[in-house]
């Protein structure tokens, strides 16, 4: 299977699916801090393992796939869990 296929190149740039994914991530977790009450509060513990969490499954996933994007989604989720400060949007088109 063509890896093209997945990441057809335009004007140099391709297609990065899998920060796609991430950013619907970091922005799921922005509206559950923005709706936070005293029973989930905005920023916990519990909120940040969960978000990180799914930045390491996206991780893996694009591993798998053998993709460029895997090692920047772990060290992201990796600096998350550890200092508990979510990362910025990733670009949604990476060089060819």
């Amino acid at each position: 299977m063509s890896r093209s296929m997945f990441t057809a190149p335009i004007n140099g740039l391709a297609s990065a699916p899998f920060y796609l994914a991430a950013n619907k991530v970091l922005r799921m977790y922005a509206m559950r801090q923005a709706r936070a009450s005293s029973r989930c509060p905005a920023d916990s513990p519990a909120e940040i393992e969960w978000g990180s969490e799914q930045l390491f499954r996206l991780a893996d996933a694009a591993a798998y796939a053998g993709s460029k994007e895997a090692k920047q989604l772990r060290d992201a989720a990796t600096f998350w869990k550890q200092y508990s400060k979510k990362p910025e949007l990733f670009p949604v088109e990476i060089e060819a």
